[in-house]
């Protein structure tokens, strides 16, 4: 069984009385954890001998929001930490400590919105983020090799760079990379530094990933590569 799978099934364990009311909430357990392994793929810290991600989270939720998870606010809290160290685990991340997630009350998020803070922390934890220490945790390693896609649309060229480790392709709103081409699905592609390299994966798209005319389930990126989302072309540079 997966982390995911026995992060929800915990989830379905507590799901009793008046607590069925969090699966009627906007905000899902289930979107959080998702948007806490965006984070957490998102910030890696690429060593010689292990990959070091965060490990300390903390999901900003409108009042409203908040208000619906109240009741089981510490259990939830310790069931995602446990959920994201065995991502971690599964994924072969290291972390300098055991995980911390923390639900925090931000009248500033929309409702129906998640935002997740992540740090790289070290020695004990504190009350305050300000007394620990913060090693710095973020996508180095991509923004070096300084990747990016080109796309030629009615003759204008425009230049989207690659500044995460995991990026969404498609032309669905909650993508990472938004294509409106009636040629991408919803949810098209995936583009995951991993190994010091790009890859791109396709997530079952309708029309289909290629990559210099040879479709693809997965592969890794190479400088000057032409991948063809349905139809739509866009060009790898690595420098």
């Amino acid at each position: 069984m997966s982390a995911l799978d026995r992060f929800e099934s915990f989830m379905e364990q507590i799901v009793e009385g008046s607590v069925a009311r969090l699966f009627r909430s906007p905000v899902q357990p289930a979107e959080i954890a998702k948007r806490l392994e965006r984070a957490m793929e998102s910030q890696q810290t690429v060593g010689v001998r292990r990959v070091i991600v965060p490990n300390a989270y903390r999901v900003f939720l409108n009042p409203q929001d908040m208000a619906v998870f109240s009741q089981m606010r510490r259990e939830i809290e310790h069931e995602m930490a446990t959920y994201l160290a065995d991502l971690a685990q599964e994924r072969g991340f290291s972390m300098l400590e055991h995980p911390h997630v923390e639900l925090v009350v931000d009248a500033t998020v929309p409702q129906r919105s998640i935002q997740v803070i992540a740090e790289t922390t070290a020695g004990k934890r504190e009350a305050t983020s300000d007394q620990t220490q913060v090693f710095q945790a973020g996508p180095a390693d991509v923004t070096a090799i300084r990747a990016r896609l080109l796309l030629t649309l009615r003759g204008i060229n425009h230049t989207i760079p690659l500044e995460s480790t995991l990026l969404t392709i498609g032309r669905g709103l909650n993508n990472d990379i938004i294509l409106e081409d009636e040629r991408v699905s919803r949810h098209h592609a995936q583009l995951r530094y991993r190994a010091r390299r790009f890859w791109i994966a396709d997530v079952g798209s309708t029309n289909g990933t290629f990559v210099n005319g040879e479709q693809i389930a997965e592969q890794v990126l190479r400088d000057n590569d032409t991948i063809s989302l349905g139809g739509l072309e866009v060009i790898f540079k690595e420098a």
